[in-house]
């Protein structure tokens, strides 16, 4: 079983929802943590909050995730901060419009497309290659979507995105082992998060999961061992 206790982990999107949730579970578990988010101060506060609760590292940074160079300036901070990266979870990204191809506009599909697709790719890179001289392999994790495998009408440049994405992961799959890294996908399903609500905003958000229930799934599934994971989505629901 993977040991979270003592990792280094770097998280993105990391001021609300899942990625707070997730910064906060896993500070429980030992772990120490750097938490990037749009805005800074919501994640210094956090990263305050979490080093006197549990009594791990953390540090809370401004980060745009379509800023490859402040991306591995983060990278190379966290590696120094924290003697290096065992675990990367590319888990910003934007809704974006809810329309169709035909009237969906350009510039606000380019956008969507750079924070969701080149928002992981990112990260991952920079990951891939501390990771490398370190020479102790890593995990990424990108936190994916059920559009990103069965695409529905109107959900446009999330759906194309998040379908990147798994093909992102799945290549990292097929190169990572050599380098000790492993790749793979976690669908958090409905959760009752700010995301959820814009994109049914008549859902009664009591009816889901919360973000805190939807991290402890992904606790389960970070304990599996790198063989189980590598190449693989899981539906964070079968771990509730």
């Amino acid at each position: 079983m993977y040991d979270l206790s003592g990792r280094s982990v770097l998280i993105t999107g990391a001021s609300r929802g899942i990625g707070r949730a997730l910064a906060q579970a896993l500070a429980e578990e030992g772990a120490n943590t750097a938490l990037l988010a749009r805005s800074g101060d919501e994640v210094h506060a956090l990263a305050l909050n979490l080093k006197k609760k549990f009594g791990v590292d953390a540090i809370g940074r401004a980060c745009d995730v379509t800023d490859a160079g402040r991306v591995a300036a983060m990278i190379d901070e966290t590696a120094s901060r924290f003697g290096g990266l065992d675990l990367v979870i590319c888990n910003a990204g934007i809704l974006g419009a809810k329309t169709t191809l035909a009237e969906y506009d350009p510039q606000a599909w380019a956008h969507a497309m750079d924070v969701n697709v080149n928002g992981c790719f990112y990260p991952a890179h920079f990951a891939m290659k501390r990771m490398k001289i370190r020479g102790k392999g890593g995990r990424i994790l990108f936190v994916s979507s059920s559009v990103g495998r069965n695409v529905r009408a109107g959900w446009g440049a999330y759906s194309i995105s998040k379908y990147a994405v798994e093909g992102l992961s799945q290549l990292l799959a097929e190169e990572g082992p050599l380098l000790g890294i492993t790749s793979f996908c976690v669908n958090p399903g409905g959760t009752a998060t700010a995301m959820r609500a814009a994109a049914f905003p008549q859902e009664d958000p009591a009816t889901l999961p919360t973000p805190d229930s939807i991290a402890g799934a992904f606790l389960r599934i970070l304990r599996k061992n790198d063989k189980e994971l590598n190449g693989q989505t899981f539906d964070a629901a079968d771990y509730l």
